[in-house]
């Protein structure tokens, strides 16, 4: 708790995250302790998210509901497995720590998942630490217009040429 009290609500709500991901305590645990707090830290506890599997992407996540583009997280996808956010019916947003993206085999995964996804209409999005950290002004451009041209559902020309709902 002395995240919420001490840290940026970003680090804060990561940190929280990590925790619930990796167990190290549960929804009911956190909503205890955060009980001894005020309002507005409760409300930065509420945010936290056990399917987040990286900081990355609780901050990519945080930053698109404060614009207010409602996403859903760790979407699966048949033959592609979870994607980190998706905007809307086709957009997908790839977050791109190091960690898990830097060696040759996970570079070759991540373009055999982007393909499928092409291959099924949906609009990939793929952005690094890099960006997300230091160039988000850019990427909420971007993110931005695709949604305000309606880029991230499907058109009726798509859905007549057999493209549509492929993201569960």
């Amino acid at each position: 708790m002395q995240m919420v009290l001490c840290q940026e609500r970003d680090h804060a709500v990561a940190a929280f995250d990590s925790s619930l991901r990796q167990r190290l305590t549960n929804p009911y645990r956190l909503a205890a302790y955060a009980e001894r707090l005020t309002q507005k830290h409760r409300d930065v506890v509420a945010l936290a998210d056990a399917r987040s599997h990286s900081g990355l992407e609780t901050k990519a996540r945080l930053r698109l509901r404060a614009l207010g583009i409602p996403y859903r997280t760790q979407v699966r996808v048949r033959g592609v497995g979870a994607v980190d956010l998706v905007v809307g019916d086709r957009l997908v947003i790839e977050l791109d720590g190091r960690e898990w993206h830097s060696s040759e085999a996970a570079f070759a995964e991540d373009r055999r998942r982007d393909f499928i996804l092409h291959e099924r209409g949906c609009l990939v999005l793929r952005f690094t630490y890099a960006q997300v950290i230091y160039e988000w002004a850019r990427v909420e451009a971007l993110i931005r217009g695709l949604v305000a041209r309606g880029e991230h559902r499907w058109s009726t020309r798509q859905l007549r040429a057999g493209l549509g709902p492929t993201l569960s």
